[in-house]
């Protein structure tokens, strides 16, 4: 096998809750439909502030052992999210512990096949022999995740620029340190996915989410572009007029190219600009 192909992710780790009361606790805070995961189907959610901010983002599975689930995120957000949800944790029976032991890695949908051909792709969620897939969105790229004995490190690369590449071209955005409470779901463009579930019952923040859905007139938008320039992430995004119309939230060169994700706003209306 060509472990080059596999990227390491070391951002990424766990939040582990377990217990009977995980299920609830989750499902009261999160705005993904836990409904929705289970042993063959991953889901991706948020937390919201009071302000209906998103403070937290992660991928969720259960646990293989046990009542429980694990929040898969940026390893500094799962510490701010166990801090979250740890106000709860007396209402419940669960218990939470944050995870480094698990080692993340992306692989190329087209080698994940010819590598592993048990690989069912009507899952979003599958255990191999020495890992667990997790699939999201429209990806190009799999999450692996590996407990115990590392077998994909040798020869991996820590080179995440096709990683990013992917999330940026499938309108994927995760919450960091430095953008938690920053931004509403609709400005992330969460309420196209299933991680905003607006069937689900109530949640921190709900109600200002749900009103910014229903009620509205304009609702934020993500756009993808590429440029020449390479522009620092966070910058504004100004029309002719010189009036802010949206904000660079992720960026990647590749090829001689810097790919943007942008967030535009209410005051943007398909109008043309420039980057």
């Amino acid at each position: 096998m060509d472990v080059k192909r596999l990227i390491r992710l070391e951002y990424l780790s766990i939040l582990e809750l377990n217990g009977e009361g995980s299920f609830q606790l989750l499902q009261g805070q999160i705005t993904s439909d836990m409904d929705k995961v289970s042993e063959i189907n991953s889901e991706i959610g948020a937390i919201c502030d009071i302000k209906g901010r998103v403070v937290s983002s992660f991928c969720i599975i259960p646990k293989a052992r046990g009542e429980g689930y694990y929040l898969i995120g940026d390893k500094e957000v799962m510490k701010t999210t166990s801090t979250i949800l740890k106000k709860y944790e007396p209402f419940y029976d669960v218990k939470m512990s944050c995870r480094e032991d698990f080692k993340f890695y992306a692989i190329e949908e087209d080698k994940l096949i010819e590598y592993f051909p048990e690989t069912d792709l009507k899952k979003t969620l599958q255990s191999y022999e020495s890992f667990l897939r997790i699939h999201y969105l429209d990806k190009n790229y799999h999450l692996l995740a590996v407990e115990g004995e590392d077998i994909f490190n040798e020869g991996s690369t820590d080179n995440k620029q096709l990683w990013n590449l992917d999330e940026i071209n499938n309108k994927n955005f995760e919450i960091s340190m430095d953008t938690k409470g920053q931004f509403t779901p609709h400005e992330l463009g969460y309420h196209l996915s299933s991680r905003v579930d607006f069937e689900k019952g109530c949640y921190t923040g709900q109600e200002i989410v749900a009103r910014i859905h229903y009620r509205a007139k304009k609702i934020p938008k993500l756009l993808v572009k590429s440029s020449k320039k390479q522009i620092p992430t966070s910058s504004k995004i100004s029309n002719a007029n010189d009036t802010i119309i949206g904000q660079i939230l992720s960026s990647v060169e590749n090829d001689g190219l810097y790919h943007y994700l942008l967030s535009m706003n209410k005051n943007f209306e398909d109008e043309e600009f420039e980057i």
